[in-house]
């Protein structure tokens, strides 16, 4: 006989794997043609949102997990999120937190889309500072 605990562990699992399976994920790519440092370009595209998408909050982290830029927005809601971000460019209605740092050449790192739906995107920096989308 299963303990109580055991069972309702089970259906936190089952409940917390439906509610993140029915969230859309915020789609994060590199704009073509703006894949160079010292600020790459990126689009965020919202499935459920066609005029823009929706976060509060942007994040840049390294390997390691240092934060190399942060951002949120002020005051805090969906209201200031923009279809496209340039590294180290703050959209309006967005303050910065940390940062930006100067992204390296030879580094990878993630950049972090947040609101009621989020998105990633991982990226390489290469000797010639050309940035190029990476599976996590």
């Amino acid at each position: 006989m299963r303990s109580p605990r055991v069972a309702s562990l089970g259906w936190a699992w089952i409940l917390l794997l439906l509610l993140t399976a029915c969230r859309p994920v915020l789609q994060v790519s590199l704009v073509e043609g703006a894949r160079q440092l010292p600020a790459p370009r990126f689009q965020v595209e919202d499935p459920e949102h066609a005029d823009r998408p929706r976060y509060n909050t942007v994040q840049v982290l390294d390997r390691a997990g240092e934060m190399y830029w942060q951002l949120r927005a002020e005051p805090f809601g969906d209201l200031a999120s923009v279809a496209s971000l340039t590294y180290g460019e703050v959209p309006q209605g967005f303050t910065v937190l940390d940062g930006p740092r100067a992204l390296q050449p030879g580094g990878r790192y993630a950049l972090y889309v947040v609101g009621k739906n989020r998105g990633t995107l991982h990226f390489n920096v290469d000797a010639q500072g050309h940035v190029t989308e990476v599976s996590p």
